[in-house]
């Protein structure tokens, strides 16, 4: 019942945001991202706003997010840089995000939403671990696979060429046999 509620917030929260203003001139570097405010809702409005962007401009952003992270120092920085790893492939690994999440909830109180959200979204990032160790199984799979298939296409080559020259000697000896008598 907690889960429906936090979705229609968070589908709520995320209808009524405004993208992150990028600029017209894509050549410039794009502007670091100001946090919304502390707590849920900046977490909320980030990633909404984070959502409104192309792929190419939220990897910008995450990049953004982690150099800010360092010198700041500041927790809601690593909290949105594990929401940004968590809706964009090619952000950071799950691994991160997960030790970015444990770290604000190491450094602070906080209230039992923020927990459940936390706890929500490791679980996510697990998952997602899950699947991309998955994947990369099935393409160590789809590999060993392909590489029996050209080891069987050579092997059925040969045998038909074989097979041809087999032919071949038969018609020799069936003629040779066919002159004899």
């Amino acid at each position: 019942m907690k889960r429906i509620l936090w979705v229609c917030i968070l589908v709520l929260l995320s209808g009524c945001q405004q993208p992150l203003s990028r600029g017209d001139d894509r050549s410039q570097a794009p502007p670091v991202v100001a946090p919304a405010g502390e707590g849920l809702q900046g977490l909320f409005d980030f990633s909404s706003r984070f959502q409104a962007h192309s792929t190419r401009d939220q990897l910008a952003l995450c990049e953004e997010l982690r150099q800010a992270l360092e010198p700041q120092g500041d927790i809601w920085t690593g909290w949105y840089l594990a929401t940004a790893i968590t809706q964009v492939e090619g952000c950071g690994a799950p691994e991160e995000a997960i030790a970015l999440i444990n770290r604000v909830l190491g450094q602070r109180d906080i209230s039992p939403e923020e927990g459940w959200l936390a706890y929500y979204q490791i679980n996510l990032l697990r998952r997602q671990q899950l699947q991309r160790q998955q994947l990369q199984e099935a393409i160590a799979e789809q590999r060993k696979l392909k590489g029996r298939i050209v080891q069987l296409t050579e092997s059925r080559r040969l045998l038909e060429n074989q097979l041809r020259d087999l032919k071949r000697i038969e018609t020799s000896i069936n003629k040779r046999l066919d002159e004899k008598e």
